[in-house]
């Protein structure tokens, strides 16, 4: 039986990035593990761009500006990107390759706790599309907190929802704070599932993602 990791593994070799810078950013990040948004996974998400013509995007995590950049190339000419960032070295390093792929004048980087309320976000709202790829253990407060300021048709995208497959068997997490950390990811998922105005559909692709869209239809007798 083939695992996961060698499917995943496998999809992933199909997936390029558009710049060499892009490739070197993915070269470091594998190196010493800085956080970005897996190439296959990075790759649905400008797909869904496309397939939506997204345009307003604000994203949960900047790391190494690695996906705001791959968002920007997918939505083009007119887009604007907003993204949040508290780590003061990940923001420098961000602003360096953002404006080597001349794109400062698309994205925007607010220095600041994503959780908080921070103006320079609700200025740019509504969003058509906002990425939740921040601290794990605040998704659902993050997510809370992206409903105010999302389009009336726009998705959310939760990232890392699997967490390394751990999700599937959390009692085997031996260590007390990793086990603490993926309890929340799956209560998150259930969080998800739970939420009366939004469908949400779990996809495998890179360490797993959560669409969450909008309710718009209305049957007889109201909303659901």
């Amino acid at each position: 039986m083939v695992e996961f990791k060698e499917l995943s593994a496998y999809a992933a070799a199909f997936t390029h990035s558009e710049t060499d810078l892009l490739r070197q950013m993915e070269k470091k990040a594998a190196d010493i593990y800085i956080p970005i948004m897996q190439p296959s996974a990075m790759a649905f998400l400008q797909q869904l761009i496309r397939w939506t013509g997204t345009k307003r995007i604000l994203e949960l995590g900047t790391a190494i500006g690695y996906s705001s950049i791959r968002m920007a190339l997918a939505a083009g000419k007119g887009a604007e990107i907003i993204t949040v960032e508290r780590d003061q070295a990940m923001i420098e390093e961000a602003t360096k390759n953002i404006e080597a792929h001349n794109l400062q004048d698309t994205i925007k980087i607010v220095n600041g706790d994503a959780t908080e309320d921070l103006p320079e976000v609700t200025a740019f709202a509504p969003y058509d599309l906002i990425v939740i790829d921040a601290a794990k253990a605040q998704y659902e407060r993050l997510f809370q907190k992206c409903v105010g300021v999302l389009a009336d048709d726009g998705i959310i995208v939760s990232d890392n929802i699997l967490f390394h497959g751990l999700v599937c068997d959390i009692d085997a997490v031996k260590k007390r704070q990793l086990n603490r950390l993926v309890k929340k990811v799956d209560a998150y998922n259930h969080f998800l599932v739970d939420q009366p105005s939004f469908d949400t559909v779990f996809l495998t692709v890179g360490d797993g993602m959560a669409i969450s869209t909008k309710k718009t239809y209305t049957a007889r007798g109201g909303n659901y």
